[in-house]
């Protein structure tokens, strides 16, 4: 499984060997599956995924979490996971200080909201009104490092990618859904209908 992410990470790099390939490699974010998926070395079943981007060429691939720390030597995904795992357990506990960045840096939440979590971040005690606005911030947390929205992601920038070589077709409605699903965490039925109807009518396939 180590020589086929070898494999598969050099493939999709400038370098040509392993040692001067992973360092083209950075974080871009992580989500958690409910569905069983299969990493890049070929492990199955992972839940815990990260999405990592080259440098040089920019492309996009994802790879289990594990095996971006043993590796990749990125750690990013870690407590993006823990935090993930713990409102999940409790939806009244805290996502850490570095993921409360990651989500802010993201413009999953809004200033407002980033500044509410700041000040309440390791208060036990507080009003009715106020753990509700936390809960509300949890759970907007899990809907962002969600498989769903994730695939959501995807699609969008299926399109936007096709789109380049398209000047005629206007992306001002996709970056709009783009918009819509970093600040909701998902798309809609409808929004996500609007958009699988545009891969169709224009036969968009994977590069």
């Amino acid at each position: 499984m180590q020589y086929k992410l070898i494999e598969e990470i050099v493939y999709l790099s400038e370098a040509n060997g392993w040692d001067f390939a992973k360092l083209e490699w950075e974080f871009t974010s992580a989500y958690y599956s409910e569905e069983e998926q299969r990493c890049l070395c070929g492990h199955y079943p992972i839940r815990n995924i990260c999405v990592i981007k080259n440098k040089k060429n920019f492309t996009i691939t994802e790879v289990g979490n594990c095996c971006i720390n043993k590796f990749l030597g990125i750690e990013d995904g870690n407590k993006i996971f823990t935090s993930i795992k713990r409102i999940k357990e409790n939806a009244r506990s805290s996502i850490s200080a570095e993921v409360l960045e990651y989500l802010y840096s993201k413009n999953a939440i809004s200033d407002s909201e980033y500044k509410f979590y700041k000040s309440i971040h390791r208060r036990t005690r507080m009003s009715t009104k106020q753990w509700e606005f936390k809960e509300k911030i949890n759970r907007k947390f899990l809907n962002f490092t969600s498989y769903e929205r994730n695939s959501h992601f995807n699609k969008i920038n299926l399109i936007l990618k096709w789109a380049e070589e398209k000047p005629s077709f206007n992306t001002d409605y996709v970056l709009s859904l783009k918009q819509a699903c970093n600040r909701n965490g998902k798309l809609t039925d409808n929004q996500l209908s609007a958009l699988n109807n545009i891969i169709t009518k224009f036969k968009i396939k994977e590069y």
